[in-house]
């Protein structure tokens, strides 16, 4: 469906008034506010030709228009100018991450607190939900005969600890001699987190439905969550509420949103929490871009509302990303020369 520059003009100052004020605007404001030189009467018409296309709809307590979730995404697909940051702000950000932090977990923490500072919003930062990072180093600790707790150490010095259920009794003795053999296979070989648990499923056959289960899953951390409901167009926020107090369940988000979209790196992106079909997110925006570890991707972003400061967030976003990226790249060069 083709939309001319004219109804393109007035869909940008619709859009632009209702994420700056949170209001219906009508033709006469259209024509004062943002200077477009055309007719009230002319605005109508194309108002209405807008509406026609479902890019704006009326309210049931004003005569203006109000964008609806296609005229956001046509907004955000081709109208949208990114902001710019001003050096300032670059700087902040740089600063941020000055003083170099090895461990990613930290790193992840520190961002996900940056981006609520910068953007207000809940600022979010989630490992890749599949680390193909190599292993370097192992340690199985002796619960009981039947329980084991693996303690995975990867190169870029993330941990993961999984349990681990037997179906045959292992001793303390023969766990260790175990960990022993993997770790000394670790000094000349390159392992992913999966190769190590294959090993040992090998070693001592468990329960599948166990083996296959991450006690401890990709790490979500998450800043400033009361800001996403402040605003008053947010219609219902006890289900959203709930949700956002299980964390597995926004971690399960972020994954499906990356196993269904092709997200290019450092591209900062925009899902409607109604697309994703997830009951109470209907009023909510996901803003996020991804960074690698290798092969693996995670997140980092922010969740607000709908009527968002989509220019400047998507801005910040996109640098905090590139700082990200550069310091995950930076560890894994200094990892490589010890």
């Amino acid at each position: 469906m083709s939309i001319t520059d004219r109804e393109k003009l007035v869909l940008n100052a619709i859009v632009n008034y209702y994420l700056n004020f949170g209001d219906t605007i009508g033709s006469r404001t259209l024509v004062k506010k943002y200077g477009i030189e055309l007719s009230s009467a002319t605005i109508r018409n194309v108002m209405a030709d807008l509406e026609d296309m479902g890019f704006i709809a009326k309210t049931h307590t004003s005569s203006g228009r109000i964008p609806t979730d296609k005229g956001y995404k046509y907004y955000l697909d081709e109208l949208l100018k990114v902001e710019k940051l001003t050096k300032q702000e670059r700087e902040n950000i740089e600063l941020a991450y000055e003083n170099r932090v090895n461990e990613l977990d930290m790193l992840l923490q520190q961002t996900s607190s940056l981006l609520s500072k910068l953007t207000t919003y809940a600022g979010i930062a989630m490992e890749p939900a599949v680390m193909l990072e190599r292993v370097k180093k192992i340690e199985l600790v002796h619960i009981d005969d039947y329980m084991v707790v693996a303690i995975i150490v990867l190169e870029n010095r993330s941990v993961k600890t999984k349990k681990l259920m037997l179906t045959t009794p292992i001793s303390k003795k023969e766990l260790e001699e175990l960990s022993n053999e993997i770790n000394e296979r670790l000094k000349v070989e390159d392992l992913t987190q999966m190769d190590v648990e294959n090993y040992v499923i090998g070693k001592k056959k468990l329960i599948p439905r166990v083996a296959e289960h991450y006690e401890d899953e990709s790490k979500l951390f998450i800043n400033n969550v009361p800001s996403i409901f402040r605003d008053k167009h947010v219609n219902e926020v006890s289900e959203a509420l709930e949700l956002f107090n299980q964390r597995k369940d926004i971690r399960g988000i972020f994954e499906h949103i990356i196993s269904t979209r092709n997200t290019t790196n450092g591209q900062v992106e925009v899902v409607f929490g109604d697309e994703l079909g997830v009951k109470g997110l209907e009023d909510y925006s996901f803003v996020y871009s991804t960074y690698n570890i290798g092969d693996s991707q995670g997140v980092i972003g922010v969740i607000g509302p709908k009527r968002m400061a989509y220019s400047k967030t998507m801005g910040l976003i996109k640098y905090v990303t590139q700082e990200v990226n550069k310091a995950i790249n930076q560890n894994q060069i200094e990892e490589r020369k010890k």
